[in-house]
C-alpha cells in the first residue's frame, strides 16, 4: 500500500539501513495516527522510545524538525478512524480488515495500530504552512548514553510542538489566509500571495 509512494516500515533495520547508506530520511514518530487524525489542534503522538535519536547520533545525522499545518483544516471531519470500529454491523468488519494491513512500526501489532482515513467532507481548501525547526547536530552525542539521547528526543518534539504552536497562533495574521481572497489575489497578479512577516513566528 504506502510503499508505492516510498514509505518503508519503521524497523531499526530499515531505518539502519537508511542512515548507512546516506540518505535523507522523513520520519513520522506519530506515525499513521498523527498523519490521519482529524484534530485541528494537530496533537502529537510520540511513542516514549528514543531508538531513533540513538541511530541519527550513530550517523553524526542532523535532525531538522518539520511542522506543518493546513491539510486538517481543508476538511470536515466526521469520524476519525478509531471511531470506526464503535458503528454497530460494521465496526467489527472494519476491525478485521484492519488487523490485516501491516502497521507501520515493527513492534506493534496489527490490530492495535489503527490504518485508515476518516470520514470526511472536503471544504475550501486551507493555506498550508511549514516551518522548519531549530536544527539539532547529534555529532557530539554518543548514541550509548541514553539520558543524551532522551534530552535530544525530547528536544526534537519540543520543537516540533513549538512550530505548530507558532502556525497555529501566527496564521490569523496572514491577509490571505481565506481561499477566495487568496486564489483572486493570484489570479490577477499571477504569482504567490503573500502571508504573515515571519517574524511574527519568533515573538511569544
Amino acid at each position: 500500500g504506502f510503499e508505492k509512494y516510498g514509505a518503508v516500515q519503521v524497523t531499526p533495520r530499515n531505518y539502519y539501513r537508511l542512515m548507512q547508506t546516506g540518505q535523507d530520511v522523513m520520519l513520522f514518530p506519530g506515525g499513521a495516527a498523527e498523519a490521519l487524525t482529524g484534530n485541528k489542534s494537530y496533537p502529537l503522538f510520540w511513542p516514549e522510545k528514543v531508538d531513533f535519536v540513538r541511530t541519527a547520533a550513530r550517523f553524526n545525522a542532523t535532525i531538522l524538525p518539520l511542522s506543518a499545518v493546513g491539510m486538517v483544516d481543508s476538511v470536515n471531519v466526521l469520524a476519525e478512524p478509531k471511531d470506526f470500529f464503535d458503528l454497530p454491523l460494521i465496526g467489527e468488519r472494519i476491525r478485521k480488515q484492519n488487523a490485516n494491513v501491516s502497521a507501520a512500526r515493527y513492534d506493534q501489532k496489527n490490530e492495535d495500530e489503527v490504518i485508515g482515513f476518516p470520514i470526511a467532507f472536503p471544504k475550501s481548501p486551507a493555506r498550508n504552512y511549514f516551518v522548519f525547526g531549530k536544527p539539532i547536530d547529534t555529532a557530539t552525542i554518543d548514541p550509548n548514553d541514553k539520558e543524551a539521547c532522551a534530552r535530544v528526543y525530547k528536544q526534537a518534539r519540543e520543537e516540533q510542538r513549538r512550530g505548530l504552536d507558532d502556525i497555529l497562533r501566527v496564521r490569523e495574521h496572514d491577509p490571505f489566509q481565506s481561499a477566495a481572497k487568496r486564489i483572486a489575489y493570484e489570479q490577477v497578479w499571477g504569482k504567490s500571495a503573500p502571508t504573515f512577516p515571519v517574524e511574527l513566528l519568533n515573538e511569544h
